[in-house]
């Protein structure tokens, strides 16, 4: 790989639809070069997928979960995340290594939604334990900013 092949792979990494065009544009070699480069590079297995990223709120989804599981004492969890691959709303479910055997992510819609299917996870035979952090966008919006500490009757460190 040389420099025109990673300036492709930064300037698709930013945007998966940039026209072909465009990238030649900017490096200064011919849409057919940059053409070539990029089937060359997925050929090669050097670009493997090309992806869209979705806003999930705009198609209906509160949020994201991230689940941590462990299996229970000596138990394998190759039929439990056949299951968990298979579940609605899972978008992700693999085998993981260190304190937690498993890892995957569900996207909600509501609390009723992420509740019911942590619990179908949580009643599979091989499942331990799962641990839940999850994700809500603008979250940040739902708790005051830091308090002022004129407000509280205290001189900010810049007058003191």
């Amino acid at each position: 790989m040389d420099e025109i092949d990673q300036t492709i792979i930064r300037e698709l990494t930013k945007d998966a639809r940039k026209p072909f065009r465009k990238i030649a544009m900017k490096i200064g070699v011919s849409t057919q070069t940059v053409i070539k480069r990029y089937n060359e590079m997925k050929t090669n297995n050097i670009i493997q997928i090309a992806t869209i990223s979705i806003d999930l709120n705009k198609i209906g989804y509160a949020g994201t979960a991230h689940l941590l599981i462990k299996s229970s004492t000596g138990k394998d969890l190759t039929k439990s995340f056949e299951h968990i691959k298979n579940t609605p709303n899972i978008v992700i479910a693999t085998k993981a290594i260190g304190d937690f055997e498993g890892y995957a992510v569900l996207v909600f819609k509501n609390i009723e939604d992420l509740f019911t299917t942590i619990l179908q996870i949580r009643k599979l035979s091989d499942i331990g334990y799962v641990d839940v952090v999850f994700s809500v966008p603008g979250i940040n919006t739902f708790f005051p900013k830091p308090l002022n500490r004129k407000y509280l009757g205290k001189k900010s460190p810049k007058s003191e």
